[in-house]
């Protein structure tokens, strides 16, 4: 098999690594050889084209903490749904999830800004 190589920002390579690490723990015991082939692979890349640093190891600690946050917020929130409970525990854990994502998107802001900064400025989102 020939593996489709994807451009793409520092910031989401070490997201992928971190989501994969998370998906690996929940799975306990059976962990899964494809997740773990796919961590190795990433893992080997990062480490090949992004020279380690002590504020990237920092920025990637806050990257590590709000994913573990919304990986933890979606499967509370897929507990209530398997419960059909919409009451306000629902309602405070998708609000918490908005500002875990947000918190998300901060950290990868600020690989990107340490790993490769650009001299553009910093990039806009649009929402369509």
């Amino acid at each position: 098999m020939n593996d489709i190589l994807v451009p793409t920002n520092p910031a989401e390579l070490i997201d992928q690594i971190i989501d994969l690490q998370l998906r690996i723990a929940a799975a306990g015991p059976r962990q899964p050889s494809d997740l773990l082939r796919r961590r190795e692979v990433l893992s080997r890349l990062a480490a090949r084209i992004m020279p380690p640093d002590e504020e990237l190891a920092q920025l990637t600690e806050h990257l590590v903490t709000a994913r573990s946050d919304l990986f933890n917020l979606t499967q509370d929130l897929r507990a209530c749904d398997a419960r059909n409970d919409y009451g306000t525990a629902f309602v405070a854990l998708s609000q918490s999830l908005l500002a875990a994502m947000a918190a998300l998107d901060a950290a990868k802001a600020a690989i990107n800004d340490h790993v490769a900064p650009s001299s553009l400025g910093p990039i806009q989102r649009f929402d369509a």
